[in-house]
């Protein structure tokens, strides 16, 4: 599902979170969240691909929370190569310096960094790690997330 929502633009795959509403609106960390920040993609990606999965995503957890989605709180400055196939390693080394603060809103204290798939963590721990050196505390919530293959 993921791959046709990423690669093939199918994107009612996102309304699958329909069937689940009464389940993600009581997910604790939701009460505190003060927006939804979708990991961004470089923009020569983005217009290569025509949307971002991450804001669809984001969006759709919008409707059902009410919680609004912050789309340009963090951009993506550096273009990097997929990280499909990197280890845990390269998969760090590859997004060190990739995402810039662009628009956060003062007051914002609780964020929830939405993406399709959890792989090692790497792409939300670089995003959360730029955040916590605002004071930002976040939360994530994935799709999906891959086995952990060592």
């Amino acid at each position: 599902m993921i791959e046709l929502l990423k690669f093939y633009g199918v994107f009612g795959v996102v309304d699958i979170l329909s069937y689940f509403t009464e389940t993600i609106r009581k997910i604790d960390f939701f009460e505190l969240a003060d927006c939804f920040v979708p990991v961004p993609m470089h923009i020569k990606a983005l217009r290569k691909r025509g949307y971002s999965q991450a804001l669809l995503i984001a969006k759709k957890l919008s409707k059902i929370t009410g919680i609004p989605v912050c789309f340009d709180c963090i951009i993506k400055v550096k273009k990097t190569r997929s990280q499909v196939g990197l280890t845990y390693r390269e998969r760090k080394r590859n997004l060190k310096g990739a995402f810039k603060v662009y628009k956060l809103k003062s007051g914002i204290k609780n964020v929830i960094i939405v993406d399709d798939v959890f792989t090692t963590g790497s792409t939300i721990n670089e995003i959360a790690s730029l955040l916590n050196s605002y004071s930002v505390n976040s939360y994530f919530f994935t799709l999906a997330s891959t086995p952990q293959i060592e």
